[in-house]
């Protein structure tokens, strides 16, 4: 097997190396090679020679020197920014942990599964912004958690608390998930997907036909409108006439407008 030489230059898949060092260890040779098409320092095995060919090039000492140089700059230039990311990574986490808005959720320190984290953290997040509401937090699987309720809070009310815990969004286009990689995350836990449900009881779904017959009168939400018809399905087809997607669509839409946490 042929024994490269200092400054005598390579290619493989049409990009070019030269050779930087010749090292010995362990009765083995081996190389450091640097990209001449990049700025780029790798090992290079005896053994991964075949993959290589030698071509008629050869870097005087002076070039070999110049290119030697111009790949540690630009490895110090990255290994600056990864510190640098670091120490904003280190920074964003502090405060996040520091945040008094976080005060009483558990953090990595506590449990180590981001996903069993999410869902306690969750859960402790609920109680405290809406008393007296029962929530089921339920794991779907490592990807998914599933937040339910009835009554309660609007929809919209629970996700503005909870939906800080997704890490990111599917992105359909590509056929991707994308990561938003938050501090937040990192300290108290997340999951690709959230999914909140609220359902409304009988009592609210009354509630909503009175609210809709005192906004809308009589003649547009008779007397016959009652819960009973409701739930019978004997309002599904009527009041498209007023309704877009008719009388019962526009009562439970009305519903989940209501917010029963503030009563």
């Amino acid at each position: 097997m042929t024994t490269l030489t200092v400054g005598q230059c390579l290619t493989s898949f049409n990009n070019e190396y030269v050779v930087s060092t010749v090292n010995l260890a362990d009765g083995k040779i081996s190389y450091t090679i640097l990209g001449l098409n990049a700025p780029t320092s790798a090992p290079l095995l005896e053994t991964s020679l075949r993959f290589y060919r030698v071509i008629d090039k050869t870097l005087s000492l002076d070039e070999l020197r110049a290119r030697r140089q111009v790949v540690q700059n630009v490895t110090d230039q990255r290994e600056a920014r990864h510190q640098a990311q670091e120490a904003a990574r280190i920074a964003a986490n502090e405060q996040e942990s520091n945040n008094p808005d976080n005060a009483g959720l558990l953090t990595t320190d506590a449990e180590s599964n981001t996903t069993n984290l999410a869902a306690k953290n969750i859960r402790i997040l609920l109680k405290k912004h809406f008393p007296g509401v029962k929530f089921s937090v339920r794991k779907r699987d490592y990807t998914c958690i599933n937040v339910s309720w009835t009554d309660g809070p609007t929809r919209e009310a629970v996700e503005a608390i909870v939906d800080k815990f997704q890490e990111g969004s599917f992105n359909g286009m590509e056929d991707i998930y994308e990561y938003n990689h938050s501090a937040f995350n990192r300290v108290y836990g997340g999951v690709q997907y959230l999914f909140c449900s609220r359902d409304v009881s009988d009592e609210l779904i009354a509630e909503s036909i009175d609210l809709l017959r005192q906004k809308y009168g009589e003649t547009t939400i008779p007397a016959d409108v009652t819960l009973e018809a409701y739930k019978s399905g004997t309002l599904s087809g009527r009041g498209h006439d007023c309704f877009t997607y008719g009388l019962a669509s526009e009562i439970r839409t009305n519903a989940l407008k209501v917010d029963k946490s503030k009563r």
